[in-house]
């Protein structure tokens, strides 16, 4: 016989009333203990970063000027959240990086030699030298992955050692620090963007793939001084996941761990690729439905991981808003977005995956931060770094952290909650309804119902605003906000809690549209 404790049998009463009630409020009730269909626990790195290789020395800088207001984003999340955010390198133009180690520059970037990825804002070849590697020093407690080149150079006379003698010098400046390398960008994609052939197949991919593992198992990995462990120290995957005929299943089928080189597989996912007359905030990002059914497109390369033997975990390598990443600043680079990304991170969490990297880059629409001075404007940070800064807020310390994702959830305001150590800790609302300054009526607010345990009497209550949709400055969380100043990250504001009482096991509160609110329980 199950027992349904009295707050929820309560609450479950009340909300019938509140679903028919012509104000049309929300409610919401997730159990007071861990319940199935809670993720599992939920690392505190889950959301972390992607960098591209032709942009590291922007977010990185080098050993005697290091991009400090990088390092102080970086360490504004761990301080949060407890755990440093995780960095991988790789993208596009790192299959276009080579080694010249008599190169007095860190790294030079070319873009003439490939006009489809150029208009992309990526770099055609990417000429590293030795003080690349030193760039790493900002960053000492950062964990990484690194992929290893297997692009257009492939096949090419000293292609293949030239990318290990990197993978050497990577293992040198990162040591204990490396959790894994990734072996080429995308496959999937290499003959769109001209690294391979019309008629490159699956087959090809999977024998290019093992021959590079062996190569950086024996070359690389075998002896470091640093406890690196091979042979499973690879990622593996990285589809683009927009042929349906590439599969992480069929790469498994085709022994893409044969060597026994995986220790994660990983797939790149973006949500939309502005298309289409019906592209907009609203309809394309700002929408619960949307979010959902684009982290379901990934649950089959989840669970292919999940069953693999041995048991492997899968990450979301490469992700944002938009795979068009230039001229859209509009729709990927404003508040709505930032809202967009708080839904979609816990989505993905209630997805079982163990990690989702959002990409950045110095010219990139949905980048969090701009790390370098550019077109006459100092650094600043831009409203998606505030998706992660919720994030890892929302985290925060707790132990054995596992999401929930509230299934009466609607097209335009979602609700997760957020249980430690089996008990409810925490809930996450996000309203997506659209709302701009310049819109001609007042905005909503939506009356939202929160079941939480009779034992607890009050909640506090944390708010992501913004003026609107669209606003590209201005956004606070819980009355703060971050910017460059000086080289540094400074914060402003006065952090604002709100505090609400309980009655009889239930928390009513509103949250206007376009915002999302922590309710934190208190004890």
């Amino acid at each position: 016989m199950v027992t349904i404790p009295s707050s929820l049998f309560l609450f479950s009463l009340y909300a019938l009333k509140v679903a028919a009630a012509p104000d049309n409020s929300l409610a919401f009730a997730a159990p007071p203990n861990v319940t199935n269909g809670a993720s599992n626990v939920v690392r505190h790195d889950f959301a972390s970063f992607s960098w591209p290789a032709h942009f590291f020395a922007d977010f990185a800088g080098n050993a005697s000027h290091p991009n400090l207001f990088t390092k102080d984003i970086l360490d504004l999340l761990a301080k949060k959240s407890g755990a440093q955010p995780f960095i991988r390198i790789g993208g596009t133009s790192a299959d276009r990086v080579w080694y010249n180690k008599s190169q007095a520059l860190a790294l030079v970037n070319d873009y003439s030699g490939n006009p489809v990825t150029a208009a992309l804002g990526i770099a055609s070849q990417v000429n590293i030298g030795p003080a690349f590697f030193d760039s790493f020093r900002t960053f000492p407690d950062t964990p990484w992955s690194w992929q290893i080149n297997m692009g257009k150079d492939y096949g090419q006379p000293g292609a293949k050692e030239n990318a290990m003698e990197v993978a050497r010098l990577i293992v040198n400046a990162v040591q204990g620090r490396l959790e894994s390398f990734e072996i080429g960008n995308e496959p999937d994609l290499m003959f769109r963007v001209g690294d391979r052939p019309a008629n490159y197949t699956l087959t090809d991919y999977v024998r290019e793939w093992n021959e590079y593992a062996d190569a950086a198992t024996e070359q690389v990995l075998k002896g470091n001084k640093y406890g690196l462990q091979g042979p499973r120290f690879f990622q593996g995957g990285t589809l683009a996941g927009i042929n349906k005929t590439w599969t992480i299943q069929k790469l498994l089928d085709l022994g893409l761990d044969k060597g026994q080189h995986l220790c994660s597989i990983s797939g790149h996912h973006y949500d939309d690729n502005s298309a289409g007359p019906w592209f907009s905030l609203g309809k394309s990002f700002m929408n619960h439905t949307t979010i959902a059914s684009n982290v379901s497109f990934l649950k089959p390369d989840v669970e292919a991981a999940r069953l693999h033997n041995p048991q492997v975990p899968y990450v979301l390598g490469e992700t944002n808003s938009d795979a068009n990443n230039l001229n859209i600043t509009q729709y990927i680079g404003v508040f709505g977005s930032a809202l967009w990304q708080v839904d979609r991170i816990f989505t993905s969490m209630a997805a079982n995956m163990k990690r989702s990297n959002f990409i950045q880059g110095t010219t990139f629409g949905y980048t969090g931060f701009v790390p370098v001075r550019r077109d006459g404007r100092d650094p600043y940070v831009r409203p998606p770094l505030y998706a992660h800064i919720l994030t890892a807020d929302a985290l925060g310390h707790l132990p054995d952290v596992q999401v929930y994702p509230l299934p009466n959830s609607v097209e335009d305001f979602s609700t997760h909650a957020i249980y430690s150590a089996g008990q409810l800790a925490k809930y996450v609302t996000i309203n997506l309804d659209e709302w701009n300054s310049t819109t001609t009526y007042p905005r909503p607010m939506q009356r939202v119902h929160l079941a939480v345990p009779k034992s607890i009497k009050e909640v506090q209550v944390e708010r992501l605003t913004a003026s609107g949709a669209s606003a590209d400055e201005g956004v606070q969380w819980a009355g703060l906000s971050w910017n460059y100043t000086d080289g540094r990250l400074a914060q402003k504001g006065v952090h604002r809690v709100e505090k609400v009482s309980a009655k009889m096991g239930i928390v009513s509160l509103d949250v206007a549209s376009t915002e999302a609110a922590l309710i934190t329980l208190c004890n």
